[in-house]
């Protein structure tokens, strides 16, 4: 399959072939499914590394293959974990987010665009300090007496160990700059359930990076379409701290930002219906969880 002409059918036969090997050596095994999905993303590797080390593709030849290559791994997995252990609603909606999430991202590893680079985000101390900073500025601008001054410095410092006792991480799920603008982004499945302690803690991650930098932007790329979602999402979209887009928005985005049609090559190559074998999809149908095989 070295030639790079395969098609996504070849890529499926041929790991259906090998992946049918590593079940029967892995299904009775302790935690068979790690085991599983260790063996297939090595089967992947196989296919993709040649894909990488190929100096006559472009970025945008690498990735068109690159995303069949995850979407039949992705196809695989489903169908050999449905046998090991058959998918309950949770497992499921959890794990189409975690599939889906890697697949967007590799438009970013394998863009063709110029001046994107991944930036590391500053950590919570680092962005105390500067906020610190700022606000010991302002402070010192005040007409207050030393002793107002030490009262305000006391409080302050009193509310930065509340905040930070929560733990607050400011990573996200990707961070990188373009054409000088520093982006972060947070790449949600959906919101379909009690997200209020992570609603809250993307409104005080996205109003921290705001004040770091108010050009910065904070962004939101949701897998569902808006109207699947709950009034959480509502509350990060009616925010002035990030930027949400759902569904087909989320895509076009995804094109602004790396330059690759990610919509039009999920309209083309993936067909999850008709490209999981038939025992899968029946008893995903019967357990009415099909509906969240929506890319």
């Amino acid at each position: 399959m070295q030639t790079f002409n395969y098609t996504k059918e070849d890529v499926l036969s041929s790991f259906r072939t090998k992946v049918s090997k590593i079940y029967d050596e892995v299904k009775h095994k302790k935690d068979p499914t790690k085991h599983l999905n260790n063996g297939i993303k090595k089967v992947a590797l196989e296919l993709i590394d040649p894909l990488i080390e190929n100096l006559e593709l472009t970025n945008n030849q690498k990735l068109d293959k690159i995303l069949l290559v995850h979407y039949c791994m992705y196809i695989v997995m489903i169908e050999f974990r449905n046998r090991i252990s058959p998918y309950e609603y949770m497992a499921f909606t959890r794990r189409i987010g975690e599939l889906w999430e890697p697949f967007c991202k590799l438009c970013w590893t394998f863009t063709s665009e110029e001046g994107i680079a991944v930036t590391i985000p500053p950590t919570f101390d680092e962005a105390k300090i500067h906020l610190s900073r700022n606000l010991n500025n302002f402070i010192g601008t005040l007409n207050l007496s030393t002793e107002q001054k030490t009262e305000l410095d006391t409080y302050l410092e009193l509310i930065w160990e509340l905040v930070s006792s929560g733990g607050i991480k400011l990573k996200s799920d990707l961070h990188f700059e373009k054409n000088g603008v520093k982006y972060n982004v947070d790449f949600k499945s959906g919101f379909n359930s009690n997200e209020k302690g992570n609603t809250n803690r993307l409104l005080m991650v996205g109003s921290i990076f705001k004040k770091l930098d108010p050009a910065y932007e904070n962004i939101i790329l949701v897998r569902a379409e808006e109207k699947d979602n709950n009034h959480y999402l509502q509350t990060l979209k009616n925010s002035d701290q990030w930027n949400v887009f759902c569904g087909q928005e989320t895509y076009d985005k995804i094109e602004e930002l790396t330059g690759f049609p990610l919509k039009v090559w999920i309209r083309t190559n993936i067909d999850w219906k008709n490209d999981l074998d038939k025992d899968t999809i029946d008893y995903l149908t019967n357990a009415k969880l099909d509906q969240y095989l929506s890319w």
